[in-house]
């Protein structure tokens, strides 16, 4: 892939993703204005958790295990693709069952009283039966990016996160809260039948014999890579879990605010992940199978890309909260208490976005390195200190809680460095990256400081007083930008640009 088709698809991706993560944003949003911070938001959330990290552990990594373990010059079997998914999906499916044999026991964890436990079963059930499609979506969405089959990624996601909104809206009166799980079940249903048309998979071979005679070796194999990762996938989830439980326990609503704050930072985390990442964690994978030295100055080049794009988000992110909070979230149920619990929230994730990111970059290439195993000790010890912190601290703070998920990812990020500069010291540039987050810290304290004197100042406002107030660093916040692209990546993106056909 040239630099020139990274950087069309990087746009497509991105611009797309802007659109498809604002919509399932929307989503966020529609549960604040009807539901609000309140304990039936809560029961939504604590539905999904242990449904998430069943699914994670079984499909989590299977798009980026069949992207990564296929050899130069081979063509992708169709129906090999066909059975590694359907075995994952049936994995899924009895994974859900046996949780839902469960569910009592569940129930009696989360403390669910005894008025809301056939609401939690409805619940339950539908975000079980959601899990099958997303299990073939998370299988096929990245053989969609390696077959360069961007643009029809971002359609059809788009199309099914708009089918999920309209399910809520469509519902919402006669259904409640139940309309958000039949949301959550309609978007990856959709978008699992858009993936399987676009591969042109014929599903009826999983009834033929000889086929899984002929694949058995080859699939065996790549569902061992796959499970490999499922313990550090159940490390990362079972933090979340924790994380969930205690907020859950900590106060009625404190959940609410925690998923709100969350959607709110994840959201140019996303776009980024979606659309720089992925096409990046493809052209390492390429790179390094054609030339060693070219993977490591691409991963070097990219490595300091994402470092400062990700501190010009960061810092505008955190500058922006309370414009953003209130300018999303301020109407309906969720009133000004509730903009003030989140947003306290809201500041502390936020310092978590450059090392977040960046984990999720260098966690992909321990991937092309191999490196699973000290990735999984790593990812041992990221939950062992957040839950130590969790447990130690929420007796004084419940901010102790996103306090120790930043701190997590901080660390996680830097031992994931450290061990890929040992083993290739061309890798990176340690002095670079270490100027980074000293300033990444210093911006973020000093203005999260300022936000909490000036959320007070805003929350009166009307929201176009509040918007004429953050016009004028808007306008110098977009200057800013573009000088510093024009400046660092000007000469690459002008003749991407100035291109009379793509």
């Amino acid at each position: 892939m040239s630099s020139k088709k990274q950087i069309k698809n990087v746009g497509v991706l991105f611009v797309g993703q802007l659109l498809i993560k604002g919509s399932s944003f929307i989503k966020q949003l529609l549960l604040a204005f009807y539901l609000g911070v309140s304990g039936q938001v809560d029961l939504l959330i604590i539905s999904q958790m242990i449904p998430s990290i069943l699914s994670s552990m079984i499909a989590g990594g299977a798009g980026e295990i069949l992207v990564t373990n296929q050899k130069k010059g081979k063509k992708y079997d169709e129906n090999f693709v066909v059975l590694f998914i359907f075995s994952i999906a049936v994995l899924t499916i009895v994974t859900g069952l046996i949780y839902l044999l469960c569910l009592p026991l569940v129930c009696n964890l989360f403390k669910v009283h005894f008025a809301q436990k056939s609401l939690f079963w409805s619940i339950s059930i539908i975000v079980i039966l959601a899990r099958i499609p997303a299990a073939f979506v998370s299988g096929l969405q990245h053989l969609l990016f390696a077959k360069d089959k961007f643009k029809f990624f971002t359609i059809s996601s788009l199309v099914s996160e708009i089918s999920g909104i309209l399910t809520i809206i469509l519902l919402y009166n006669s259904l409640g809260v139940l309309a958000f799980a039949y949301g959550l079940f309609v978007t990856p249903f959709v978008n699992a039948v858009f993936f399987v048309y676009a591969h042109k998979l014929n599903v009826f071979v999983i009834f033929k014999k000889e086929v899984w005679k002929a694949q058995k070796d080859e699939l065996i194999a790549i569902l061992k890579k796959t499970f490999s990762l499922s313990l550090q996938t159940l490390l990362n989830q079972l933090s979340t879990f924790w994380e969930r439980t205690l907020s859950k326990r900590f106060s009625e609503g404190f959940l609410s605010a925690m998923n709100y704050s969350k959607s709110l930072t994840e959201l140019p985390k996303m776009a980024l992940l979606s659309s720089v990442l992925t096409t990046t964690y493809i052209e390492q994978v390429n790179k390094k199978t054609e030339d060693e030295g070219e993977y490591l100055k691409y991963t070097n080049k990219m490595e300091k890309f994402l470092s400062e794009i990700s501190l010009i988000f960061q810092t505008l992110s955190i500058l922006f909260g309370p414009l953003f909070l209130i300018l999303f979230f301020k109407r309906g149920a969720f009133d000004e208490f509730a903009v003030v619990k989140t947003f306290a929230i809201y500041q502390i994730l936020s310092i978590g976005f450059l090392p977040g990111l960046m984990l999720n970059f260098l966690s992909r290439t321990m991937y092309i390195e191999s490196e699973y195993k000290k990735l999984f000790y790593i990812t041992l010890a990221k939950f062992l200190l957040e839950i130590g912190i969790m447990v130690g601290f929420i007796g004084i703070s419940s901010f102790a809680i996103p306090a120790a998920l930043v701190i997590g990812k901080f660390f996680t990020s830097f031992a994931i460095f450290i061990i890929l500069v040992r083993k290739r010291k061309e890798i990176f540039n340690i002095p670079a990256f270490i100027k980074i987050n000293i300033l990444l810290i210093i911006l973020s304290v000093s203005i999260g400081i300022a936000n909490n004197y000036i959320i007070d100042i805003l929350l009166p406002k009307s929201i176009w007083e509040i918007i004429a107030i953050y016009t004028p660093f808007v306008v110098l916040s977009a200057i800013g930008i573009f000088y510093y692209l024009n400046r660092n990546y000007g000469v690459e993106f002008k003749k991407y640009f100035l291109k009379k056909s793509v």
